[in-house]
């Protein structure tokens, strides 16, 4: 029998250095496509009225094109559908409160595909995501009211997720659910919830109005939006795919980035609707 090789330190040095670079180039990029995306919804959400509505036209193009993709990889459709989901999304912004149920059905028609042919799960991933896009264009509105609304969802959204990825990293522990995501934790889920409340009532107090209220809402869409990063994952798993694209460096597809998002956006839109005084509360 041969015996062992001798164990090269040298060797293992340079693999270890060629992980560790590989993680920061890594890290970099994902950094840098984090900044840029930021940058341009708070310019989008800032600015309203063409900005948002142009933002909002990308991204539903992008949802269609991605779910589509998914679901029906071998489709030719694809281009088409998602241009008309562009449209879609503009009236989602431009077109008056009258005609938003018109362009969220035309954007469900885009996303949608026969569920005798491609299974129940795309048509219910169809009619959430049609339901949360125009969630997530809509909730900025033409007005203030509208921008300090999409303000705080972001400062939530981007506080839980960032936290979570962080804590999930630095503390680790029980998986949260494996079958569906490997690497989530229950740790960084805590830790999630724990930003959001307090980016939800930092949010109220920094803006003049409720930060109990703005707290309570943090916390819902704390949890809502880790429901709809698994709710993806799911998604993939049983498709099969690792990411709903790679148009962004480091992230993915626009899915990948915006699961959590649109979760919460729905989330939001349908307490401010069901709880009278809600909206006066936090703007």
């Amino acid at each position: 029998m041969d015996p062992t090789p001798d164990h090269d330190p040298k060797q293992s040095a340079f693999s270890i250095g060629l992980a560790a670079n590989k993680l920061g180039a890594d890290l970099r990029v994902r950094f840098v496509s984090a900044v840029v995306m930021v940058v341009l919804s708070l310019t989008g959400a800032w600015i309203g009225g063409i900005g948002w509505a142009l933002l909002a036209a990308t991204i539903m193009a992008a949802l269609a094109f991605e779910w589509g993709r998914m679901i029906a990889p071998k489709a030719v459709d694809l281009v088409p559908r998602a241009l008309i989901a562009a449209v879609c999304g503009l009236c989602f912004v431009l077109l008056p409160r009258a005609y938003e149920a018109l362009a969220a059905l035309g954007f469900f028609l885009t996303l949608v595909r026969s569920p005798r042919e491609f299974g129940y799960l795309a048509m219910a991933g169809s009619i959430y995501l049609a339901l949360s896009g125009w969630a997530l264009a809509g909730l900025r509105g033409q007005d203030e009211v509208g921008r300090s609304l999409m303000f705080g969802l972001f400062a939530i959204v981007w506080s839980t997720d960032s936290m979570a990825y962080l804590v999930g990293r630095v503390v680790g522990g029980p998986k949260l659910f494996p079958i569906i995501s490997p690497n989530k934790t229950w740790s960084g889920s805590l830790g999630g919830t724990a930003a959001g409340i307090l980016a939800g009532a930092l949010y109220g107090w920094l803006s003049g109005t409720d930060p109990l209220a703005w707290a309570l809402v943090g916390w819902l869409l704390a949890v809502v939006s880790q429901g709809g990063d698994l709710l993806e994952s799911l998604a993939k798993r049983y498709y099969g795919v690792k990411d709903a694209s790679g148009v962004i460096p480091g992230h993915g597809g626009v899915l990948d980035r915006l699961d959590g998002h649109l979760a919460a956006a729905l989330a939001f839109v349908a307490i401010l609707l069901v709880i009278p005084g809600l909206r006066a509360m936090l703007t």
